[in-house]
């Protein structure tokens, strides 16, 4: 079944003196299950090709089409309830909220998405976490981090994950921990997973890779 695909995707930006391309004519599809790499030199768009898939960003032309749906014609309303409740992040960064558990971290997509607090322990016990429930983001090293947000990414049980360099902030021993674990949720879970690298050696964990030139799929 396809998740996600796109047809024609441009990403145009422009100002008063020049318009750029990033992304020309960009057609590709995730299905159900898939642990898709997309990966290119700097510059290339992979970053930006994220975030339109993923809503971040409008794209200029062309379709989205996820979940049987073109959520290019959504609303901003429509869009934001989409990343709440169907979509998951990974940033590089983490984003954790400084002030908030590990536990309370998690609980907060629970509540943007207006569901039920319940399986916040369960979600962490699969990311190695739940001893830590307690401690705040600054006790933790940055693999611990990142497993926390994979965990806020899961609780909602989205049907796709975006994970934007998720290891890019991590040493190599973190980093291989980090993409074991995903590829472990992708296997076990089934978890669909859309994942931007530069790391070569990490498209090993991938089912399906994308490798984009100066916009292109190439």
């Amino acid at each position: 079944m396809t998740v996600i695909k796109t047809k024609n995707l441009t990403k145009s930006f422009s100002n008063d003196l020049l318009k750029q391309d990033v992304l020309k004519q960009i057609s590709i599809e995730i299905n159900e299950g898939d642990f898709a790499g997309i990966v290119g030199p700097s510059g290339s768009g992979k970053t930006t090709l994220l975030y339109c898939l993923s809503s971040l960003e409008k794209i200029t032309s062309g379709t989205i089409i996820f979940n049987n749906k073109d959520i290019t014609k959504y609303t901003d309303k429509e869009i934001a309830n989409l990343r709440k409740t169907e979509l998951g992040f990974i940033f590089q960064f983490y984003n954790l909220i400084p002030n908030l558990t590990v536990y309370e971290n998690v609980l907060l997509a629970k509540i943007l998405a207006n569901k039920q607090e319940d399986d916040i322990v369960d979600m962490l016990e699969t990311v190695g976490m739940s001893e830590y429930k307690d401690y705040y983001p600054n006790q933790l090293s940055g693999g611990m981090q990142q497993r926390v947000a994979i965990a806020r990414a899961l609780i909602n049980q989205p049907k796709i994950i975006f994970a934007d360099e998720p290891t890019g902030n991590l040493d190599q021993k973190s980093g291989s921990e980090i993409m074991t674990l995903l590829k472990k949720l992708n296997q076990e879970k089934k978890v669909t997973i859309v994942l931007v690298t530069h790391n070569e050696e990490y498209l090993t964990y991938c089912s399906k890779v994308y490798r984009l030139l100066d916009g292109r799929v190439v």
